[in-house]
């Protein structure tokens, strides 16, 4: 999941919660899934292809791409694709959130997150 340490509420999008990096191969792969990490990094020519290596073995650590082995051709190589969609993305986020809000402040912080949403409406 995403480490509460690591969120960031002043940066954009999903920067807030994952690395640069790690927001450019999720979107990739939201697009074009399933990718190998050779895939990846042609996609990403600035990365090396050990930054993106490290970077997806921080994805699948966390749940948010898995990886699967290939024997289609005639080495093993590995495949990834994200575990959920965008959507379902900001729900994991946000339940994660608001589960440590609750602990940390209690069950007022729902009543809180139902009056902020009802101004931005």
């Amino acid at each position: 999941m995403v480490k509460l340490e690591r969120i960031s509420l002043r940066n954009e999008g999903l920067k807030k919660f994952f690395s640069s990096n790690e927001v450019r191969i999720l979107e990739l792969l939201w697009k074009k899934q399933p990718l190998t990490s050779a895939q990846i990094q042609r996609e990403c020519e600035d990365l090396s292809l050990a930054c993106v290596a490290g970077t997806l073995d921080r994805l699948v650590k966390s749940g948010f791409v898995e990886r699967k082995v290939d024997e289609s051709e005639t080495r093993v190589r590995y495949i990834y694709s994200p575990t959920c969609t965008q959507d379902e993305l900001g729900v994991r986020i946000s339940e994660h959130v608001v589960d440590c809000l609750i602990d940390t402040f209690g069950t007022a912080v729902v009543s809180s997150i139902g009056k902020a949403r009802g101004k931005r409406s």
